[in-house]
């Protein structure tokens, strides 16, 4: 039986599987076995996948016979398993020399059920270039040990989280066995990682993250459209993967409510909406052309509850708010930019709330908190126009389309 299992999804990437595959087979650590599995590729990775194997007895080989997703390709991988943890690779990423004696050692001098190590990030394109060291950031553990509920508690809090990536985290398999036990036929996306972490959570008993290992080597930009606009129509389909993973949450906390003790629950969903509507509306603000800010908005509320939408937008407000209320120069170019823009998403955000008067407002305490502090940076700068008051306000229809439209006449950074 091998130490390690790794697991490796792929789809229609002959050109970059070598080099993955290469990076885990000339590893010092020999005891593993590596699991590819081929989701229905099109085009000659199944092949490349064979002659890879013929050079390596490590080398397992599966295939769906249609394209399923990754969350059911990884599945199918962890199915097959034999080794004591499981390690996933994405097909156009690498191992860094030693990686495998490294986390042995880990395992051997600390037991977890979670080990968490760092990400080396390789820009592979100007885009991914710029965004490369916010990345490097956010997948740099901090060094520490969690046990049980403050695992689940931890990691999508909203302060001091680590991030939800399954790659660059070693898994006790036993624990991954019975998390993707629960997992549906249904596709997620972007939203896999999101979800299996917080199944594996829920269910581990110790988390490890190790200082000064960037041993996961994650090529940023590689084989994507990393950099380019947003459609509404791709929009659309975050939100809807988002939504599924909230969804597909809630309903494994409904069943194991009983079985896994824990009093906080309820926190622990809501911390995942907020994380996950975050995520989308980040997308929004960040990635979709100004032009289409108001469709992609329409697009969203479609898939979540406008107390979460309006959560995001005065998140915004509060930034954009607090920005101008520090700027010690407030007629600067800048600043006259930031009080626009934090206007610009306080009427957005008014605008929802007056056509969705029914949402859950007064319930969700991540939307009271960032609403309370936006209207009050924006109190505190002066910059609140007279009459605009925290409540949320009731008008006709017709009013609030038009400040939707109107507020985003311009660039929206």
């Amino acid at each position: 039986m091998p130490v390690f299992s790794i697991i490796i999804p792929t789809y229609n990437n002959s050109r970059y599987l070598p080099d993955c595959i290469r990076s885990l087979v000339e590893q010092d650590f020999r005891d593993i076995e590596i699991i590819i599995v081929d989701d229905a590729s099109t085009d000659d990775t199944y092949a490349t996948m064979m002659d890879l194997a013929r050079h390596d007895g490590r080398i397992i080989l599966l295939r769906h016979e249609t394209n399923s997703g990754t969350l059911i390709a990884r599945r199918t991988g962890v199915a097959a398993a034999r080794g004591s943890y499981i390690l996933f690779v994405d097909q156009d990423d690498e191992l860094a020399d030693g990686t495998l004696t490294a986390l042995h050692r880990v395992v051997m001098e600390r037991p977890a059920d979670i080990v968490h190590y760092g990400v080396r990030v390789m820009a592979s394109n100007p885009a991914a270039q710029q965004a490369a060291a916010g990345m490097m950031s956010f997948l740099t553990p901090r060094p520490r040990t969690l046990h049980g509920a403050d695992i689940l508690r931890t990691q999508f809090a909203q302060d001091g989280n680590f991030d939800w990536h399954i790659h660059h985290k070693l898994f006790a398999a036993d624990i991954v066995k019975r998390a993707y036990a629960f997992t549906p036929d249904e596709r997620l996306l972007v939203a896999d990682d999101f979800y299996l972490c917080f199944l594996i959570d829920s269910l581990a008993e110790t988390y490890v993250a190790v200082p000064d290992s960037p041993w996961y080597l994650y090529h940023l930009g590689r084989g994507d459209t990393f950099g380019r606009s947003l459609t509404v129509e791709k929009l659309e389909r975050f939100a809807q993967w988002d939504a599924a993973a909230l969804r597909l949450i809630r309903e494994f906390v409904s069943e194991q409510r009983s079985t896994i003790a824990r009093d906080d629950w309820e926190d622990r969903l809501a911390d995942a909406r907020d994380r996950l509507i975050e995520h989308t509306m980040n997308e929004w603000k960040d990635n979709l052309d100004a032009a289409d800010k108001t469709a992609g908005l329409s697009v969203i509320l479609r898939y979540w509850s406008a107390d979460a939408v309006c959560g995001e937008l005065y998140r915004y407000v509060r930034d954009y708010g607090y920005a101008y209320l520090v700027d010690t120069n407030r007629r600067s170019a800048q600043s006259l930019a930031d009080v626009k823009q934090a206007k610009r998403y306080l009427q957005a955000a008014q605008a929802i709330e007056r056509r969705h008067p029914g949402a859950d407002y007064d319930r969700n305490r991540h939307y009271i908190q960032l609403r309370d502090i936006a209207y009050q940076h924006l109190r505190d700068a002066g910059a609140l126009d007279a009459g605009v008051s925290a409540e949320r306000p009731r008008s006709p229809l017709r009013r609030i389309l038009h400040a939707l439209r109107s507020g985003w006449r311009g660039s929206v950074d």
